[in-house]
């Protein structure tokens, strides 16, 4: 499996992933499709905004994609990214799931990290 930036090129393949994602979803009216079909394109075409990226398999076909967004916070120093949405096709997620984030692997025990991101 691999992570692969998208661009302008990218964007059939893309979008046809996305719709995969908004049907599955139940939950996506042709309105919601709209505006996140406008905003996808902003997204491709403003690299400020964020960035798309396709997820291929072994064979080199796409089979999910990543949203990252980017922000600016005074709070965080800067300016930061975070994954709006993911989706990797239901015959995939089997073979990619990684036990160590599963739900039933969650404990109670702290994060290995320290609790604030600026120091004292």
């Amino acid at each position: 499996m691999k992570v692969v930036p998208a661009n302008s090129a990218d964007r059939p393949a893309l979008l046809a992933l996305m719709k995969e994602s908004h049907r599955q979803d139940n939950a996506a009216s042709s309105a919601e499709w709209e505006r996140t079909l406008t905003a996808i394109n902003t997204l491709l075409d403003d690299p400020q905004a964020g960035e798309a990226c396709l997820i291929y398999d072994e064979a080199d076909q796409p089979i999910g994609y990543m949203i990252m967004c980017r922000g600016f916070s005074l709070d965080y120093g800067g300016y930061f990214t975070w994954i709006e949405e993911t989706y990797l096709r239901k015959a995939e997620q089997k073979r990619f799931r990684d036990q160590r984030f599963s739900p039933s692997s969650i404990k109670n025990d702290p994060p290995p990290y320290p609790q604030t991101y600026f120091p004292d």
